[in-house]
């Protein structure tokens, strides 16, 4: 498996993004432009943030989801199978999941669902015209620079009403629903590496939800079996990347949330998960968030297996105030420490496999958070970039 670190200094994916594409999704909506006129203006506009990130020094390169409307649309609704709700009706909706209740205290309504009304199947790739837009804004050579991000399989599970996911006549238990869901993420995972890809991304704060005791006794009300589900959600994500060809880098991101304005979904720290998060997944590279005391400290990473890495978010898409650069370094020397300790490794074995990057996406559902601007954000990824240089002088 490809477990190299692709990048100490890294970023998350979704970019503050003009004015004009949020304009051009606002008139789609309404009916008053094509698809067409909607993904030209989503083409262009992909193109140059690429080119900014590449001015900028940024890596990995990103299409900064100027293509979805949210960071977790655009795969499942486009499989045979499912169908898009938008807005999400509260009958519909688990109130006791994290997202949901947080929403509903502010008055908003989940934007979009995709619910399973009949047999999944994959009949053509949903993502592959979006990877084929980044990969087309650079050279050959540099597409193993390109990262590309997907939803993880257990998101709509967790958001929607018990029994409400999928139709019970089609599916008659979370194993047939996940096991099907798993099968369609592996032949799009074949696509998109045939066609290039080598740095994927699942972004996934519905495990870090299982951090949040209000959120798990809130499920256990529901009758819901918490660490079942968690095992589960754990499962599918495994299956998901199974068999993945060996020369392709897997990454999981995971928060607790960054939705408009960056509103935050729980509290927690990884404590809860640690061990069977770190010693069950499969995936490379682990993206983690830390930039603020809700995440809790670092002691967690001490399970984190010798093979594999983790991107310590240490710099905060929340604020556009820029954090003091000895301190992001002390922070990681600080972990450093405990996966070494951990590991039975030196600290400078250790440090090979950590990188950094801002906690989580600029935009993750196209609005940033107050006062961010794409200068400041590019101040920002200039600050993850430096440090790194700093902590890892030879690398890139």
């Amino acid at each position: 498996m490809a477990t190299k670190l692709p990048f100490h200094a890294d970023h998350i994916g979704s970019l503050i993004r003009p004015s004009y594409v949020g304009d051009a999704q606002e008139k789609f909506d309404a009916g008053q432009i094509s698809q067409q006129e909607l993904h030209s203006t989503q083409q262009k506009a992909i193109a140059d943030v690429v080119k900014a990130q590449q001015s900028h020094g940024v890596r990995a390169l990103c299409s900064g989801e100027f293509d979805r409307k949210y960071y977790f649309s655009g795969f499942f609704e486009k499989l045979e199978g499912f169908k898009e709700v938008s807005p999400v009706p509260w009958e519909l909706a688990r109130l006791s999941a994290a997202p949901i209740a947080a929403l509903k205290k502010a008055g908003k309504q989940y934007p979009m669902a995709a619910i399973c009304t009949g047999k999944i199947k994959y009949v053509e790739s949903p993502y592959l015209e979006s990877w084929k837009t980044l990969r087309g804004c650079v050279e050959r050579e540099q597409w193993r620079e390109c990262k590309f991000t997907m939803p993880p399989p257990c998101y709509f599970h967790l958001r929607l009403a018990k029994g409400k996911c999928y139709d019970t006549s089609v599916y008659k238990d979370d194993e047939e629903f996940f096991g099907d869901l798993a099968a369609a993420y592996r032949q799009e995972i074949k696509t998109l590496h045939g066609e290039g890809l080598r740095n994927l991304q699942i972004d996934d704060p519905t495990l870090a939800y299982f951090c949040s005791d209000d959120m798990l006794s809130g499920l256990r009300d529901d009758g819901e079996d918490t660490e079942k589900m968690f095992d589960a959600y754990l499962k599918a994500h495994n299956d998901c990347i199974a068999d993945r060809p060996d020369d392709m880098h897997v990454g999981l991101h995971i928060c607790r949330g960054n939705f408009s304005k960056s509103m935050h979904f729980s509290e927690g720290s990884y404590e809860h998960i640690a061990e069977r998060f770190f010693k069950t997944l499969n995936y490379d590279t682990f993206y983690l968030e830390y930039d603020n005391l809700r995440s809790g400290g670092f002691e967690p990473l001490r399970f984190l297996p010798q093979h594999k890495n983790v991107v310590l978010g240490v710099v905060t898409t929340k604020d556009p105030q820029l954090e003091d650069a000895e301190m992001i370094k002390s922070r990681v020397r600080q972990a450093a420490e405990i996966i070494a300790k951990g590991q039975g490794r030196s600290v400078e074995q250790a440090m090979e496999n950590i990188g950094i990057s801002p906690q989580c996406g600029f935009a993750s559902v196209a609005v940033g958070a107050e006062g961010m601007t794409e200068e400041k954000m590019f101040a920002k990824l200039k600050l993850v970039k430096d440090v790194a240089k700093e902590l890892w002088p030879d690398r890139p």
